[in-house]
């Protein structure tokens, strides 16, 4: 029987990243009914510090986070906004 895949469990933890002030989240999504991983597309695979990437297997999302204001929001940079000597 092929599962419709209708009901979906994501697990997101943070990592602290020691010695550079940085943070990832850390994203997993799998189907309730059938337990089915899900994979993660359009993602390049490895570790960025300022932006998102996914695990080899595909099943980890990891982005790059900031507390809010210590790096410009998307709409600040798209106005031409940037911060200078951040981490």
């Amino acid at each position: 029987m092929n599962c419709a895949h209708l009901n979906f469990d994501a697990s997101c933890g943070v990592a602290r990243l020691e010695d550079t002030g940085r943070f990832m989240l850390e994203v997993r999504i799998k189907c309730i009914d059938c337990g089915k991983p899900f994979q993660f597309l359009g993602l390049k695979p490895g570790l960025n510090f300022d932006g998102a990437t996914v695990s080899l297997d595909g099943l980890e999302a990891n982005l790059a986070i900031f507390p809010d204001g210590q790096r410009p929001n998307p709409m600040q940079t798209l106005m031409g906004y940037t911060v200078e000597g951040t981490n």
